[in-house]
């Protein structure tokens, strides 16, 4: 059957589809129980598409679905085309019908490559590939259980793959297992049970004659699926970082499902491709795994932490002065401290405090611990501790010599008075004579007889 007559058959079984809802809507109309369940037809493009509902399959091809009152998510997958989803709210008794055409993913498959059949299973049976949720789904059995004329084939990549094969409805599995597909091989799964299957390996020279295909192509009786490789990338922009330093990772996909990146098994993203700025605090593994129908890739790429922290400190001055008397400090000797921290977040120097930067000077004031007055002669140590939060530390001290002294405080004395000095003797001229004194005391004493005589009288 051509395209052409292919689409005027469906165009014409969704008219009488639709024609036939009308008049099931006209003939219950006013009869709808609300406990009853709803009908809701899905039309589907292409028409081998599953539909899947509320998270389980459901049916393939276009259906009535039979679904009880409520809420529903309706999702239609078919490999090689975007899944669609629908939510639709069911009345109890009612119909209603929406119709889903998917669109094909661009692009075509190119090998190696290798096919499977799968034989002894219910045609609807669901086929998934390396996973078991709806992103792994690649078809239903008998698109892929021929090798007649009209063949109907799974075309997939070469390499070990996880096939598991599911009962439609109770999504029970019917087989799981792991397949080795060999370039140009056809792989026959005869299914005889759960866990029991016989796989056979033949010769398959048409597929070293194909240069691409189409991911889904069908026709009357026939089918070819062609699932694609999946590839992943994975790179950082500095593999060898100090602690707490930006790393940059970027990761890309093709054909991966299901994607993850993460570090030391913690996940820090899902997306199929992008980047992501980290800040790891140890050597830490990074990982992006994609998987897909075609195949689990994982990439690893090692980013190494150095947290070792290198610290320096010294003095611009090994010695100093300080003389106290009483209360007041007459000489206060500082010293210049120079202190650096590679690789550091927190810098502390005991007993000044916190600084911040990765070097720098601190001016203090070395006092001695003494307080008893007497001579200054001690030694104090100062000391740097860096740390950083990857749990690298380092640690350097350095001595500055204190000398001089403690005096108490001096108490002024009173001064005593002065002691007079003893006059001054008078003495004669060297060149004087006695004998003049002597007339003196002779004449005063002849006055004073002569003075006494006249009084008596």
């Amino acid at each position: 059957m051509n395209i052409e007559l292919r689409r005027f058959s469906i165009a014409a079984l969704f008219l009488i589809a639709g024609a036939g809802l009308a008049w099931a809507l006209q003939d219950t109309k006013g009869t709808s129980d609300s406990k009853a369940p709803g009908e809701v037809y899905v039309g589907v493009l292409p028409e081998e598409a599953y539909i899947w509902v509320d998270g389980k399959p459901a049916t393939h091809r276009s259906s009535f679905l039979h679904l009880a009152p409520g809420e529903h998510t309706i999702t239609v997958y078919n490999y090689g085309f975007t899944p669609k989803t629908q939510t639709v709210t069911v009345a109890g008794g009612d119909t209603q019908q929406f119709d889903v055409h998917l669109q094909p993913v661009p692009g075509r498959v190119s090998g190696p490559w290798g096919r499977i059949q799968i034989e002894g299973v219910p045609g609807n049976s669901l086929v998934f590939m390396n996973g078991t949720t709806p992103e792994f789904f690649v078809g239903h059995a008998d698109e892929m259980n021929n090798n007649f004329i009209a063949k109907q084939q799974l075309i997939v990549p070469v390499g070990t793959h996880q096939l598991t094969i599911v009962r439609r409805k109770t999504d029970q599995p019917i087989w799981a297992g792991q397949v080795d597909v060999k370039a140009n091989k056809r792989l026959i799964v005869y299914v005889k049970g759960h866990d029991n299957a016989h796989i056979v390996y033949k010769d398959w020279g048409k597929g070293k004659d194909i240069k691409d295909l189409k991911r889904f192509e069908a026709g009357t009786a026939s089918a070819t699926i062609a699932v694609a490789p999946v590839t992943a990338s994975l790179s950082v922009d500095h593999p060898d970082i100090k602690c707490n330093e930006p790393v940059k990772l970027t990761w890309s996909s093709k054909e991966g499902t299901v994607t993850t990146v993460s570090a030391n098994n913690e996940k820090l993203a899902e997306s199929a491709s992008g980047d992501l700025t980290v800040q790891p605090k140890q050597t830490t593994k990074y990982q992006f795994r994609a998987a897909g129908p075609g195949g689990t890739v994982v990439k690893d790429v090692n980013v190494n932490v150095d947290p070792t922290v290198q610290a320096s400190l010294t003095s611009s001055s090994p010695e100093v002065r300080f003389v106290k008397v009483g209360d007041q400090v007459q000489e206060q000797g500082k010293a210049d401290l120079q202190w650096s921290a590679a690789n550091a977040d927190s810098v502390t120097i005991d007993p000044v405090g916190s600084v911040s930067g990765s070097s720098g000077t601190q001016s203090v004031e070395v006092s001695p611990t003494q307080t008893n007055p007497g001579p200054v002669d001690e030694t104090k140590t100062f000391k740097l501790t860096a740390t950083n939060v990857c749990g690298g530390s380092d640690t350097k001290t350095v001595a500055v010599r204190v000398t001089g002294s403690i005096e108490p405080e001096q108490v002024a004395q009173a001064e005593p008075e002065p002691t007079p000095e003893p006059a001054p003797e008078q003495k004669l001229p060297a060149t004087a004579s006695p004998q003049p004194l002597l007339a003196l005391f002779g004449l005063i004493s002849l006055g004073s007889g002569l003075l006494l005589k006249l009084l008596r009288r």
